[in-house]
C-alpha cells in the first residue's frame, strides 16, 4: 500500500508540472508568411541560466549558448537575413553578448544559433539579458511569444549538494574552491561530481578512485610551493586494505635505489608516523624525527625483503618473454655487496631448469649444485668487481627461452658475459675452500651450446 500511495502522489506531482509548463503554439499558420520564431516548446524552455561557477577547465571568458530558430513559411530558393537582437530584462543589470549575423541559406529552415555569454564582472551578482527577434532583416517575426529568449549570468562557486555525504568527505575532505577547480581540472570535468550517484545511490568506487588519482598527482613531483589542496590520504590498520596509492616524490629521496616503493609499506610508515593525515601534511610528517627513525630502523629489512622480491620476479621473467635489459626496467632494487642476505635469496630459474630446457646442465658444469650461501657468494663477488649500482643478477645466467630450448640473451652478452662471470667467481674462489666451484675450461662448456 505505501508503494502505491507513493506511485500515486508521483502522478499528482507529475500533473501539476505538466500543468503549470504552459506550451505556446503558433497563433496560425500561412504559407506565405516570412518569419522565423525560436523554437521550444513549453515557455520554461525560452529562458536559461550560464553559472561561470560551473564553468572551470580553461577559465573561458565566454560560454555559448545555441539557440534553436526556425523559419515559417515555405522555403524559398534565396538567401534570408535574420536580425537577432539583446535588450535589458527588467531588475537585471544588463548581461554582456555577443550575437553573430545570421543568414539562412536557400531551402534552410532551421539551425542553432551560439550566442557567445560573457563572464560577469562581479562574481555572486545576477545578470540577464533578453535575446529577441525584431523583424528587421529579410525574415520578420514568426509566432507571437516566440521571439524572445531570456539567458541570467551569475558566478556563483558553490558545494555540490552530493559534497554533504560523508563517503565524500572522508575520502574528499571539505569542499573549497580552489580543491574543486583542481579535482575538475584533474578529470577534465566540470561536473566530475555526477559520478558519485549512480542509480540514485553513492558510488564510493568513483569517490576512492578519484580521491587516489588526486593523491597522487599532487604527490608525483615535488611543487616549488607548498601543496595547497588538501586531499585525505587513507591508512588502514590492516596493510592488506591499504588504497593503491603510487610513488610519492620523496620516496627516493628518503629510501634511495635500496628499498621499492608500495601501498603496503607506504600504509605501514604512514600509520607509524601517525601525522600523516592529508597531502598538506605529508612532506612534514616525513620529515620529522619519528620518520627518519622509523626509515633508518627498516632500512636493512625492507630492502632485504625487496632484494627477495626481485629475484622472485627474476625467476619469472623468462617466462614472460623478457630480455634482462628489459626486466632491469620493471623490477630492480641495489644489492649492497657488504650485507649479508642468506634466507633473502632463491635460486634462479635457469639454475633450477624446472622447464627442463637444458640451462641447468650448463649452470651445473660451470657452478656445481646449487646452495644459497655459493650463490651469495657468487653475487658478492661480481658486485665487488663491478659495483652494486648496476649491478642486476640476473645477468649472470644470461639465457632466453627459444622454441628449441634455450638460447642466449645477447642484450646482456651472451655466452661471453657467463664466461666472464665464471672465470671471476672460480679465481676468487680459489682463495676459500669454503665454495666447490668446480675447476673447468668454460670455452670448452659452452661451445657445446
Amino acid at each position: 500500500m505505501k508503494r502505491y500511495n507513493h506511485y500515486i502522489a508521483w502522478l499528482f506531482a507529475l500533473t501539476l508540472t505538466f500543468s503549470a509548463c504552459d506550451k505556446i503554439e503558433p497563433d496560425f499558420f500561412n504559407g506565405d508568411y516570412n518569419g522565423a520564431y525560436f523554437d521550444y516548446q513549453y515557455a520554461s524552455d525560452y529562458e536559461t541560466t550560464v553559472n561561470f561557477g560551473e564553468h572551470i577547465i580553461g577559465n573561458p571568458q565566454e560560454v555559448p549558448v545555441v539557440l534553436n530558430v526556425k523559419l515559417l513559411g515555405y522555403l524559398k530558393d534565396e538567401s534570408r537575413s535574420l536580425s537577432i537582437k539583446a535588450k535589458e530584462v527588467e531588475d537585471y543589470p544588463l548581461a554582456e553578448v555577443v550575437i553573430p549575423d545570421v543568414t539562412f541559406a536557400n531551402q534552410e529552415y532551421q539551425k542553432g544559433v551560439e550566442v557567445l555569454v560573457k563572464r560577469p564582472e562581479v562574481e555572486n551578482e545576477v545578470f540577464a539579458v533578453c535575446i529577441y527577434l525584431d523583424g528587421e532583416g529579410d525574415l520578420g517575426t514568426g509566432i507571437n511569444g516566440k521571439e524572445e529568449y531570456t539567458i541570467y549570468v551569475k558566478e556563483v562557486h558553490e558545494a555540490p549538494s552530493v559534497w554533504s555525504d560523508n563517503m565524500v568527505l572522508t575520502y574528499l575532505g571539505d569542499w573549497y574552491r580552489e580543491k574543486h577547480a583542481f579535482l575538475a581540472n584533474l578529470t577534465n570535468n566540470n561536473y566530475y561530481y555526477n559520478a558519485f550517484i549512480k542509480n540514485d545511490e553513492i558510488n564510493s568506487n568513483e569517490i576512492k578512485d578519484l580521491s587516489i588519482a588526486a593523491v597522487q598527482a599532487l604527490l608525483a613531483e615535488e611543487s616549488k610551493e607548498p601543496i595547497a589542496i588538501n586531499i585525505p590520504i587513507s591508512v588502514s590498520r590492516d596493510d592488506e586494505q591499504a588504497l593503491p596509492y603510487k610513488e610519492p616524490y620523496f620516496w627516493k629521496e628518503l629510501f634511495g635505489s635500496d628499498v621499492m616503493f608500495n601501498p603496503k609499506r607506504f600504509n605501514t610508515l604512514n600509520r607509524l608516523i601517525g601525522t600523516v593525515t592529508n597531502t598538506t601534511d605529508v612532506i612534514a610528517a616525513y620529515d620529522s624525527d619519528i620518520a627518519k627513525e622509523l626509515i633508518n630502523s627498516n632500512k636493512e629489512k625492507y630492502n632485504k625483503s625487496d632484494v627477495l622480491t626481485m629475484l622472485d620476479e627474476y625467476y619469472k621473467y623468462p617466462k614472460a618473454g623478457y630480455t634482462i635489459d628489459q626486466y632491469k626496467d620493471l623490477s630492480w632494487v641495489k644489492i649492497d655487496g657488504k650485507k649479508d642476505y642468506l634466507g633473502y635469496l632463491r635460486i634462479p630459474y635457469w639454475w633450477e631448469d624446472s622447464d627442463n630446457l637444458g640451462t641447468g646442465e650448463v649452470v651445473k658444469a660451470l657452478f656445481g649444485e646449487y646452495n644459497e650461501k655459493k650463490y651469495q657468494f657468487i653475487i658478492k663477488t661480481i658486485i665487488e668487481k663491478e659495483g652494486e649500482d648496476d649491478f642486476v643478477a640476473a645477468s649472470i645466467l644470461p639465457f632466453v627461452i627459444t622454441e628449441n630450448g634455450f638460447g642466449w640473451d645477447e642484450t646482456a652478452g651472451g655466452k661471453e658475459r657467463l664466461k666472464e662471470c665464471y672465470n671471476l667467481i672460480i679465481k676468487k674462489a680459489a682463495a676459500t675452500i669454503l665454495h666447490k666451484i668446480p675447476k673447468v675450461d668454460p670455452d670448452e662448456i659452452l661451445s657445446q651450446y
